[in-house]
């Protein structure tokens, strides 16, 4: 039998919230330039300290590799889900755009699309963001693909062009439409601009 009692673990008891700081950080990023945006910031809005912050995601590029991951698992997967049902090329087409070139009206709300952002301000990404960023880009082209050769199989898509060429053109038009919400411009121009883009594909 020891002779030496127990000693009580040493440090505070955690208490950070990691969904909320997910949720604050990626509305943060979302909406403001991630350049300009520093951990402290994050730090204030969660009202939490950067140790807390840092036991819990490693550093700033483990928040933003959770951010985008939460992103990913929230936005972009009901639309990669919907790409790989069997409706009809062009109602998809169509969802597609109406995803692409909606936006929320609320006062404040994000514009965009928040990968895209981080996709475009990467210099001021981590490594593990920037290599989870790749990742999800990869697995969308792959999504894109096989809808095309799906929709090709069942007669529904004749345009003259590959599904790899295909694939790579809807991610350029949605990325640029992207870009052009968060920019602020009209979102209706940017949706007409949008199906006109993709006009060629139906």
């Amino acid at each position: 039998m020891s002779l030496n009692p127990s000693k009580p673990s040493r440090g505070r008891p955690k208490t950070l919230d990691r969904e909320h700081v997910l949720d604050v950080a990626m509305a943060s990023y979302w909406k403001e330039d991630i350049g300009n945006l520093s951990l402290n910031e994050i730090c204030r809005r969660c009202d939490i300290s950067k140790p807390g912050l840092y036991r819990e995601f490693l550093n700033e590029d483990g928040l933003m590799k959770a951010v985008i991951l939460k992103y990913h698992q929230e936005v972009l997967s009901p639309v990669q889900q919907m790409l790989s049902t069997d409706a009809a090329f062009r109602e998809t087409l169509d969802n597609l755009v109406l995803f692409a070139a909606s936006i929320n009206d609320s006062q404040g709300a994000p514009k965009g699309c928040l990968l895209i952002k981080m996709r475009e301000a990467q210099m001021h990404l981590g490594e593990a963001t920037r290599a989870q960023i790749d990742l999800i880009q990869e697995q969308a082209i792959a999504t894109y693909k096989k809808w095309v050769e799906r929709s090709k199989a069942k007669g529904e898509f004749t345009a003259d062009m590959s599904a790899e060429f295909a694939a790579s053109y809807i991610d350029a038009q949605l990325s640029h439409a992207s870009s052009q919400l968060a920019r602020g411009e009209d979102p209706q121009l940017v949706k007409r601009i949008l199906m006109a883009a993709l006009s060629i594909l139906k």
